[in-house]
């Protein structure tokens, strides 16, 4: 009897599990069909701000072998970016940021998105939730005018690579490595070893390169000198009052400010509509599915970042 319970049990958990991924394959493939079709609050009322709102990592789709539901996936950000654009209606955006970061492709592109369409003359405010640390602050600085809570953990203006050194512990359990390769660095990196110091230089000259990238882009947003940034961007985290002082944002206040100095810089009426994103109820199960069945915690979304290769990122790690 109890080993005829322990079967049912199991067949009912597979089919548990079955509807579960079936749910998330339909949202999924719903979603490749309608990408870029994005409801807007308060159709047809005329000209007013658009919301994009930007939390959790930065990163391309997938890029960490999840479902990629949460919205800081690059792309779902862009194509929302794009959906504002093509609107007559959108005269500012509020983009609306709780992000410690991500990978640097993925934050290049979001900031390069933001920056075309300030160029067409669209004004943009940031507002800085409970962090928009490294990557997250790179993409605010994108905006025309930055709006942070005091109490923000922003700046960590830097890049970092990291990947575990497993070699002792591989050596107490007696696991050696065979490594056929094609080229002396191909292994770079690598956990069951530590790095020789012309692999630590080579992966210096990257991060290097992508600071100085970040730099240029946070200067030429900000309208400041580089000069002016590099005392304060050794990666330091800071609080939004800080960030004002050191005038890596401009004012500090809530969402509501933002749009309301949104409005404002576009010359829009104080009751002018507000554009945000719309979740339907199956996103929203979809978002916390991810965070409580998957468990995706902070230590697991590195675990799963180094088993496919180190990252350079600009993310704040505390």
């Amino acid at each position: 009897m109890d080993k005829n319970r322990k079967i049912l049990i199991s067949i009912l958990a597979l089919l548990v599990l079955s509807a579960v991924l079936a749910v998330i394959d339909i949202s999924m493939r719903m979603r490749s069909v309608q990408r870029e079709r994005f409801s807007l609050a308060v159709p047809g009322v005329g000209p007013g701000v658009g919301v994009v709102r930007i939390n959790g990592p930065i990163e391309m789709a997938g890029s960490e072998g999840g479902f990629a539901i949460s919205s800081g996936g690059s792309e779902a950000i862009i194509q929302r970016i794009a959906a504002l654009e093509a609107d007559s209606r959108i005269k500012a955006v509020v983009v609306r940021i709780n992000s410690p970061g991500g990978t640097v492709a993925a934050t290049q592109e979001i900031y390069q998105k933001l920056m075309r369409l300030r160029q067409r003359n669209v004004v943009l405010v940031a507002s800085l939730g409970d962090i928009a640390a490294s990557g997250g602050y790179y993409i605010a600085s994108a905006c025309n005018y930055i709006v942070t809570n005091q109490g923000t953990l922003t700046g960590s203006i830097g890049v970092i690579a990291v990947s575990p050194n497993l070699q002792g512990l591989f050596q107490k359990l007696g696991i050696k490595m065979n490594v056929i390769k094609s080229g002396a660095y191909k292994d770079i990196l690598s956990s069951y070893r530590d790095l020789t110091p012309e692999e630590r230089e080579l992966i210096q000259v990257l991060i290097d390169s992508s600071y100085n990238q970040f730099l240029k882009d946070v200067a030429l947003g900000r309208n400041l000198g580089i000069d002016d940034i590099r005392p304060y961007a050794d990666g330091r985290v800071m609080s939004g009052d800080m960030a004002v002082k050191y005038r890596l944002a401009d004012e500090i206040g809530s969402f509501e400010v933002a749009l309301e100095k949104a409005r404002k810089k576009a010359k829009l009426p104080e009751d002018a509509p507000v554009y945000d994103e719309q979740r339907s109820p199956l996103d929203q199960f979809l978002m916390t599915l991810e965070g409580a069945v998957l468990n995706r915690s902070g230590l697991q979304n590195r675990v799963m970042r180094y088993r496919g290769g180190y990252m350079i990122e600009y993310r704040y790690q505390p």
